[in-house]
């Protein structure tokens, strides 16, 4: 059930008329997983009770773990190696007015398994909390996480080596940072590296339901999901959040059909079912999907949405035994009133894409303006790594296809395409499903088609499968037929 904060979200993002042809409820059965992850850290408990501490200075941490819970500055006089007999948190912090500092200090955690919780810091409730300058190595579940608070700073962390493994329950999602129901929240400088887990998704910095903060600086790098999702910075339910500075760097997901998960996308920066957001200076470098989705970014079911210069280079999905993909995509939207500004892509490719595209740069929703984007190199593949159309368009700029019910008949509405460049893309600009839309002073130089016009009457036959995102986890195929109408061309030669 949606808190009060979040259906005020959902109501401000579901308002317009274009959502009111939408199957709303059906999106927040599939997407609103923030009451399962919920679930998932309130099932796993601590086994033990904490230990108080007592002092300000932590120089070791007993196997129960400690917990603070008096108003002070607390720093570390050593590094620690906190070896848990049972799951739980190394620290937990549950007052106001806490300053942590690792001063340059390792948080290390020597855990008896990977199948269970080990956090690193726990912060439950409280307000005007800092965590920072230090790093958390080996923990299983989540590195720093916090609920309920006001006021956070987490700032100079670097947290790596998270190992988790979990096929049996859906939703869990590992993660370098996890702040739930927060207002006036800070995470600067940090980084999650080396996460390698067999689980439903993972996550280097994961936010929900959580309003009022700042994420800058940020770097996740090497993030390997053997059996689920990927996603760098993933916010549900959230608004007012300015992401500046951050990157995603080496990320990659396979696929054993073994876990609980509704896909296997890898996603760099990837907002649910938000509003009122903006990306500054942020880059996506080497994604790779196995038979799923992948992008540099997903703006996913938001509006208001603001994107200046982001870079996303090397997306490649299909890149498993398979040999087939869903799609990939640069930086795709799937919203109402965002815009997208000065961003560039390069090397997109997809590997036989069931949704029959690999795209620069992609829109689904209302309202969308992309102003002096420029793609390049944009291609879709065979089995064998060889550029071919037979498979569909390596297309600079083009609708965001999607073959579930949700999606599959709405259009681009009201989309201004606006200074934009295709460079030695196969398709430069497709305006296959644009209604009411505009392309002006756009060029798409190398590229074998400029601009494609097709009738109403054309099909597209997308697929989807247990891997790719199918609901039920059967193969399926959809015949979709074109409804572009109303649209401004330029000239034609």
């Amino acid at each position: 059930m949606a808190t009060t904060s979040s259906q005020n979200i959902l109501d401000k993002l579901f308002s317009g008329d274009f959502f009111k042809n939408v199957d709303t409820a059906g999106l927040l059965k599939q997407f609103d997983t923030s009451s399962a992850l919920r679930q998932e850290s309130l099932a796993a408990k601590p086994a033990a009770v904490p230990i108080a501490l007592t002092g300000n200075s932590i120089s070791s941490i007993p196997p129960e773990g400690i917990v603070i819970s008096t108003s002070g500055q607390y720093q570390f006089s050593n590094d620690i190696t906190w070896t848990p007999a049972s799951p739980g948190s190394a620290i937990t912090i549950e007052a106001d007015n806490v300053v942590l500092d690792l001063q340059g200090y390792t948080l290390s955690a020597s855990i008896p398994g990977i199948d269970q919780q080990y956090n690193g810091i726990c912060i439950t409730g409280g307000s005007d909390v800092t965590v920072q300058g230090g790093t958390i190595n080996g923990i299983s579940y989540r590195g720093v996480s916090a609920s309920n608070t006001a006021n956070l700073q987490i700032s100079n962390m670097n947290i790596g080596n998270i190992s988790y493994k979990e096929v049996t329950t859906g939703y869990l999602t590992p993660s370098g940072i996890f702040i739930d129901s927060s207002t006036g929240f800070s995470v600067q400088s940090c980084t999650v590296q080396n996460i390698s887990v067999t689980t439903p998704s993972c996550a280097g910095i994961q936010i929900i339901e959580s309003t009022n903060g700042s994420v800058s600086g940020c770097t996740m790098t090497n993030f390997l999901n053997n059996d689920g999702a990927v996603q760098g910075f993933s916010y549900l339910l959230c608004s007012q959040i300015l992401t500046t500075g951050c990157s995603c760097e080496t990320f990659q997901s396979s696929y054993l059909g073994q876990t609980i998960t509704s896909g296997h996308t890898v996603i760099g920066y990837v907002p649910i079912f938000c509003i009122e957001l903006v990306f500054n200076d942020c880059s996506s470098t080497d994604m790779t999907g196995c038979c799923d989705d992948c992008h540099g970014m997903s703006i996913f079911l938001d509006a208001i949405v603001e994107v200046n210069n982001f870079s996303a280079t090397n997306v490649t999905d299909g890149a498993g035994p398979r040999k087939t993909g869903a799609k990939a995509t640069g930086l795709e939207v799937y919203g109402v009133s965002v815009g997208i500004n000065s961003c560039t892509v390069e090397n997109i490719t997809a590997i036989v894409p069931q949704d029959l595209q690999s795209a620069g740069f992609s829109a689904w929703g209302e309202s969308i303006t992309f102003y002096n984007c420029t793609a390049t190199n944009v291609v879709v593949t065979d089995a064998s790594k060889v550029p071919s159309t037979q498979y569909g368009y390596g297309t600079g700029f083009g609708w965001a296809p999607d073959p579930r019910k949700e999606f599959n008949g709405q259009p681009a509405n009201m989309v201004q395409y606006n200074n934009c460049t295709s460079n030695n893309c196969q398709l430069g600009f497709d305006t296959w499903f644009h209604t009411n839309s505009q392309w002006q002073n756009v060029n798409a130089p190398g590229c074998p088609i400029f601009i494609l016009v097709q009738p109403d009457t054309a099909s597209r036959i997308l697929s989807m499968d247990k891997c790719s995102e199918s609901p039920d986890g059967q193969p399926h195929t959809v015949t979709i037929y074109n409804i572009a109408a109303n649209n401004e061309y330029p000239p034609q030669s």
